[in-house]
């Protein structure tokens, strides 16, 4: 680089220069602030956690979804009777049916037990399932039943079958168990096995 002469200045007084030229192109040593940045987000920085909660006119939780269905049968809605007691291997095998006077809702696999002839429940059975039935005053219902391993020592008789609704019962109408031939025999330990199949729509 030549001064205004033509004469070759020294490289170490070049950076003296430059620093003269920018100062006379700004006009002031100071410098400025940033310029606003438009691209980038216009909201400021967060000075609280946000609101996640619920507006207070929505529900905190879903609503519960109800099924509607026919109230609960009584004892006084229902009348039950078996048939014909039938023997095959080593179990007693027969139908209950079941009527209802109004339209209720019984439990899907039916409840028995048996009562000797002072009352005393000496078997009782266990529902099968789970679930509950709606019954038409217009249709019956059929639910099939075995009786085995009776091991049962001297039960007065007769016996009697009935239907447990909750804490009601339900007196199955029908051929009496008269004496011990119309049980079936004793097979091994665990007592005596009471089991029906669930309720359906009879012919």
């Amino acid at each position: 680089m030549k001064d205004r002469r033509g004469h070759r200045l020294p490289v170490a007084a070049l950076p003296s220069l430059v620093v003269l030229a920018l100062a006379a192109a700004c006009g002031s040593p100071t410098p400025t602030a940033f310029p606003n940045v438009t691209t980038g987000p216009t909201v400021g920085p967060l000075t609280a956690a946000p609101d996640t909660s619920a507006p207070s006119s929505a529900p905190t939780t879903p609503p519960a979804t109800t099924v509607a269905g026919a109230p609960p049968c009584t004892a006084a809605d229902l009348k039950a009777s078996h048939g014909l007691i039938e023997g095959a291997a080593g179990s007693r095998l027969f139908e209950v049916v079941l009527v209802s006077a109004a339209a209720c809702s019984v439990d899907a696999f039916p409840t028995l037990g048996i009562r000797d002839a002072t009352g005393a429940a000496i078997v009782g059975g266990v529902a099968g399932g789970a679930g509950r039935i709606d019954l038409s005053p217009d249709a019956s219902y059929v639910s099939p039943v075995r009786l085995s391993n009776w091991c049962v020592s001297d039960p007065a008789f007769p016996l009697s079958l009935e239907l447990r609704l909750g804490a009601e019962e339900l007196a199955v109408t029908g051929p009496a168990f008269e004496d011990e031939s119309d049980l079936p025999p004793c097979n091994g330990d665990g007592g005596a096995i009471l089991e029906a199949g669930p309720w359906a729509a009879g012919q």
